[in-house]
């Protein structure tokens, strides 16, 4: 082998290792109307490199680590952080098949990439939402994102959380979702009291939420963005419960709605 054609070839695997170890930060704004005509946004970060992913709400944030089979929850206001299983261990029961996005054919351009529309439909219980997203094969970091939802579409099966198990290829630049109550029960409640409750419900405004994202670069992150601050204290779940923020686990680009995708 020339000099020349070692250094190329030198050249080559430097580069083919910090495509692999290149991570994606996508910053988002997300804005929730919960159908009281007072929508609330907030800025979120997402942080996505091998098999973890960081979704950050101002100072909080969560991490999912697939390799280690954890959510991380941190809390910066109490210095705390809880670890629980990824994904839960109660199995899914409910028959309910992932929501399938289908492409609609058209396109658009946000944060300076395009993008393929997809809508689906899901429902869950006796809510029904409608998600119409744009994902980005062009974007940084795409094929990043893609192998991070491949391998949490493997992680979820078969659990709960089997309705957010895959979703299209590409960074989501935009997911726009619609959620209405279509019906209405409860543990011990009387056929006719649902039926009074879904009345009363069947006329209250949808809500809607809209994730639409505005910056996204290929990053090397450090292994520190995944973990908890080294003075932060563990706690047992339920440390956090009714706390608004981190604790969701659809917030950000990461939760994007569940999905298989036909050609």
């Amino acid at each position: 082998m020339t000099v020349a054609a070692a250094a190329f070839a030198a050249l080559l695997i430097l580069a083919g290792t910090r495509v692999t170890h290149a991570g994606v930060v996508v910053d988002e704004q997300q804005t929730v109307d919960q159908g009281n005509g007072k929508p609330v946004s907030q800025n979120i970060t997402v942080m996505v490199q091998g098999n973890k992913q960081k979704t950050a709400i101002g100072q909080d944030a969560m991490i999912l680590d697939l390799d280690k089979g954890t959510r991380t929850i941190i809390n910066s206001e109490r210095k705390i952080y809880l670890e629980m299983p990824f994904p839960p261990k109660t199995q899914n029961q409910s028959g309910m098949p992932p929501v399938t996005f289908r492409k609609t054919g058209s396109h658009q351009k946000i944060a300076g990439y395009s993008c393929d529309d997809y809508s689906g439909v899901t429902k869950n219980g006796g809510n029904e939402s409608t998600i119409n997203g744009c994902f980005s094969s062009s974007a940084p970091g795409a094929s990043e994102f893609a192998t991070f939802n491949r391998a949490m579409a493997q992680k979820v099966k078969g659990t709960p959380m089997a309705l957010m198990g895959e979703v299209p290829d590409g960074v989501p630049l935009k997911i726009d979702s619609t959620t209405k109550i279509t019906h209405f029960s409860m543990p011990g409640m009387s056929p006719e009291q649902a039926a009074k409750v879904a009345e009363m419900l069947k006329n209250r405004p949808p809500t809607l939420t809209r994730m639409m994202a505005t910056k996204v670069a290929e990053k090397d992150l450090s292994a520190n963005t995944f973990a908890p601050p080294s003075d932060y204290t563990k706690q047992e779940p339920g440390a956090l419960m009714g706390k608004p923020g981190a604790g969701n686990p659809s917030a950000g680009g990461g939760g994007a709605a569940p999905s298989k995708v036909p050609e």
